[in-house]
């Protein structure tokens, strides 16, 4: 599973919360260079999950390494779409994502697809089921809200993860 989204989403967080990798992890964007792999374990299950350094606008034509972090994506089987829940336009930051995707190849737009809404212990709870709910009327892609630094957060995702894998 490639673990996509915008820089400083939380991709490297939830790579080393669920999975053995030791990734570097910072408050700024840009602290991943290269593709890290860790493999998540859950229920007698393995699943790989790679950490996709930050896409940003034009990477399908190679803006910051893009087509480098592309040709790591069309190996995956299935996308966890990470976004910072706190972003001021959530939509725009998938969206921006997706058609980098789709720029560079429309077999990566058609993964199957799992969106997670990052960083929930920044906002209040009632705002993160507002959001969630606003987020999801427009997606055929299962949605969930999540916090890295809660374990019952991962445990969750790491359920949904075995789905998406095979």
């Amino acid at each position: 599973i490639g673990i996509v989204g915008l820089p400083n989403a939380g991709k490297s967080s939830l790579l080393a919360a669920i999975t053995n990798a030791n990734p570097k992890i910072a408050n700024y964007q840009f602290t991943t260079l290269n593709p890290n792999l860790g493999v998540a374990n859950y229920d007698n299950k393995e699943v790989t999950l790679a950490d996709i350094p930050g896409l940003i606008e034009g990477a399908h034509k190679g803006t910051g390494l893009g087509i480098q972090f592309l040709k790591h994506v069309e190996r995956c089987k299935s996308l966890l779409h990470m976004i910072d829940i706190t972003d001021i336009d959530i939509k725009k930051s998938y969206n921006q994502v997706k058609n980098e995707l789709k720029k560079y190849s429309s077999k990566l737009s058609r993964k199957k697809e799992l969106i997670v809404l990052n960083k929930t212990d920044l906002i209040d709870k009632d705002k993160i089921k507002n959001i969630l709910n606003d987020f999801s009327k427009n997606t055929k892609s299962e949605v969930i809200s999540l916090s890295t630094f809660e374990k019952k957060s991962l445990s969750k995702i790491k359920a949904k993860l075995i789905n998406y894998a095979s």
